[in-house]
C-alpha cells in the first residue's frame, strides 16, 4: 500500500507531457492556452495545431463545413481604448473571429466582437463555438505566406512607438494588423 501510494506520489511529480496519446495510441500535441501582453492589451489564444487543409478551405471558400464555419481564434482584453485601423474599441473584453472567405471571393475577414463571457476558449477544443456578443468592427484578413511554418497557431504582440502589432502565426501564414494605444 504504501509503495503504491509512493508510486502515485512520484508519477504527480513528474513533468507533463506535450503530447496525448488518443485510445488509438496515435501522439497528438496537447492545446494549451497562451497569453501575449503588450500595453494596455492582452491576448489569449490556443496552441492549435497546424491544419493546412482546413485553413485552405477558409481562404478559398466554398462548400466545406470550415468554409462555412467562423472560428473563434483569440480574446482580447484591453484596459485602454484601442484602435484597429479607422475603429477606436472602447477598453473591454472582445473575441478576435476569423470569417472564411465569401462566395463572392472577397476574402479572410477579422471580426473583433465585444463579448460578456468571461472566457470561452477551452484548451483541447479546437471547434469552440463563437461566442455571442456584439461587432465593433470587421476588417480584411489576407495572410501572407511564409517560408518557416509554424506547428501551431501562435500569437504575439510586438510594441511599436504608436502602440503594438497584433502578429498572428498560423502554419505558414502571417497576418500582422496594427493597434495603436
Amino acid at each position: 500500500m504504501i509503495s503504491s501510494l509512493l508510486l502515485a506520489a512520484s508519477l504527480l511529480a513528474l513533468p507533463v507531457a506535450r503530447q496525448a496519446i488518443t485510445p488509438g495510441g496515435a501522439e497528438h500535441p496537447v492545446i494549451e492556452k497562451k497569453t501575449a501582453t503588450a500595453g494596455g492589451v492582452t491576448v489569449h489564444f490556443l496552441t492549435i495545431p497546424w491544419g493546412p487543409n482546413t485553413f485552405a478551405a477558409m481562404e478559398k471558400g466554398g462548400e466545406s463545413f470550415y468554409a462555412k464555419r467562423t472560428w473563434p481564434f483569440a480574446r482580447m482584453q484591453t484596459t485602454v481604448p484601442v484602435t484597429l485601423e479607422a475603429t477606436t474599441l472602447p477598453p473591454g473584453n472582445y473575441a478576435l473571429v476569423f470569417h472564411p472567405n465569401t462566395p463572392d471571393d472577397k476574402g479572410m475577414s477579422l471580426e473583433v466582437r465585444k463579448i460578456q463571457v468571461e472566457e470561452f476558449l477551452v484548451p483541447g477544443n479546437v471547434m469552440t463555438k463563437t461566442p455571442e456578443g456584439e461587432t465593433v468592427t470587421r476588417t480584411g484578413a489576407s495572410f501572407e505566406t511564409v517560408a518557416e511554418t509554424a506547428p501551431a497557431l501562435a500569437l504575439g504582440l510586438q510594441s511599436t512607438a504608436k502602440g503594438a502589432t497584433l502578429v498572428i502565426r498560423y502554419g505558414d501564414r502571417k497576418l500582422a494588423k496594427e493597434l495603436s494605444f
